[in-house]
């Protein structure tokens, strides 16, 4: 009920009052009522765990199944649905596109990271990220990339199919799952050869957090390109770009950013651009254009890949999930994951069956705990947790690991985390008296 009428006062602010006469100018965005409204802290910063299951109520998601799968995932809370709906119906009204406001959320965005607004785009998702990287480094048949075999589908793909087109190769390194031996494995793998290193900051497969600084910094010692996939690291722990300082950082706003679903981030260092060329053209991708003269120039700003019209509501309703996010902290919610998932870890290895794969060391750690389920197929695991637990994770088939995902977000409480452990007992339970 007090949703719905949330809902109604907004639409009645912006449709009744100063956005409903088309000829004056829509507001800015860090001006309209829902700027105003609802990105407003709501309640202090959660100090317990009954606390934090306030947090949960600002979140349309259902409580069943009971939620672990942020990593695939990340249900976005009301601010981001509402901002999404109230965006896109304000400018059909006035069929406007929306561009000129989106220049709040990049500035929001570059704040989160660390680095210069012109050196962030907004684009669909991580992996349309990867392919604008992968096809903008001009790289030429037996070009060396170098990934990890924990890279997700659309973190590798798009490496694989210039492997396919024009004969780059591609060499996979396998990780130390304890986390202390990778920035030695990945970069003994660099050949005279090599051209890019792409990796995961933090893996999809067991949240394994990897050094990119680190490996960052080798690369540009070297003339290696550096291409951080940081779909799990974006709105889970703090993510300083300018620190960092990767060639490359490609990410989902649809993960922990909980932000609206279709939207992701590129940033792009501003050395490396000026060596780079964007893949397509249009509209604000030029700084010069005389098609009477077939002249062009290209700006050299990352904001250039969002090129032609674009999806305005979508931009602004994912600076609504930074927002949202920054009014705990990026420290404090980093901080959260870190507690629930040592607190699941503890609990599923009070458990004689199952087997935790992600690290325990908390310097490689992160919020997400992999694990198997001995005598079960992970699989048919997945599903009887699922469809009689009502619990929802992840398998994780990559890299054959067979194995079971679960996902501590700030939404997440350890009552959750109780119901998770208790439904996994009952599980292995009945499953020993079917085996026996």
């Amino acid at each position: 009920m007090l949703y719905q009428e949330r809902r109604d006062f907004i639409r009645k602010t912006l449709i009744g009052g100063l956005l409903s006469a088309i000829q004056l100018p829509l507001l800015a965005a860090d001006d309209s009522p829902i700027a105003q409204e609802l990105l407003k802290k709501r309640f202090s910063l959660p100090k317990s765990d009954a606390d934090w299951a306030k947090v949960r109520k600002q979140f349309p998601l259902n409580d069943k199944p009971v939620y672990f799968n942020s990593a695939g995932l990340g249900p976005s809370p009301e601010v981001v649905v509402d901002t999404l709906c109230e965006w896109t119906k304000k400018l059909e009204e006035l069929g406007d596109t929306g561009r000129k406001y989106t220049k709040s959320p990049h500035q929001t965005l570059a704040d989160f990271f660390g680095v210069p607004q012109f050196s962030v785009a907004v684009t669909r998702n991580t992996t349309e990220g990867i392919n604008i990287v992968a096809r903008s480094l001009d790289l030429k048949p037996g070009d060396e990339v170098i990934l990890t075999r924990h890279e997700h589908i659309g973190g590798s793909a798009a490496w694989v199919a210039l492997h396919k087109e024009i004969g780059i190769q591609v060499k996979l390194v396998e990780l130390d799952l304890s986390g202390k031996e990778n920035f030695d494995r990945i970069t003994q793998a660099v050949t005279d050869k090599t051209k890019v290193i792409s990796f995961s900051h933090i893996t999809c497969t067991t949240g394994l957090r990897l050094p990119a600084k680190e490996i960052a910094q080798f690369c540009r010692e070297r003339g290696i390109y550096s291409c951080v996939d940081g779909a799990q690291s974006a709105g889970m722990i703090r993510v300083n770009l300018s620190e960092m300082n990767p060639d490359f950082y490609v990410s989902s706003g649809h993960k922990w950013l909980m932000g609206p679903k279709g939207s992701g981030l590129l940033y792009i260092n501003p050395e490396t651009i000026k060596n780079i060329t964007p893949i397509f053209s249009g509209a604000y991708t030029d700084s010069e254009f005389d098609l009477a003269n077939l002249e062009m120039k290209y700006i050299q700003k990352t904001t250039r890949e969002e090129y032609g019209t674009r999806n305005a509501p979508q931009v602004l309703a994912l600076e609504s999930a930074v927002k949202f996010l920054n009014q705990f902290g990026i420290d404090e919610i980093e901080k959260r994951g870190l507690h629930l998932a040592e607190y699941l870890k503890k609990g599923l290895n009070e458990i004689p069956e199952i087997e935790v794969i992600s690290p325990m060391d908390r310097e490689y750690a992160s919020a997400i705990v992999t694990f198997r389920i001995k005598g079960m197929p992970f699989h048919d695991a997945y599903l009887d947790l699922m469809k009689t637990y009502r619990c929802r994770l992840r398998v994780i088939f990559e890299n054959d690991l067979e194995a079971i995902r679960a996902s501590c977000a700030i939404y997440n409480t350890e009552k959750d985390l109780d119901f998770l452990l208790e439904s996994l007992r009952t599980m292995v339970a009945v499953n020993a008296q079917k085996e026996g």
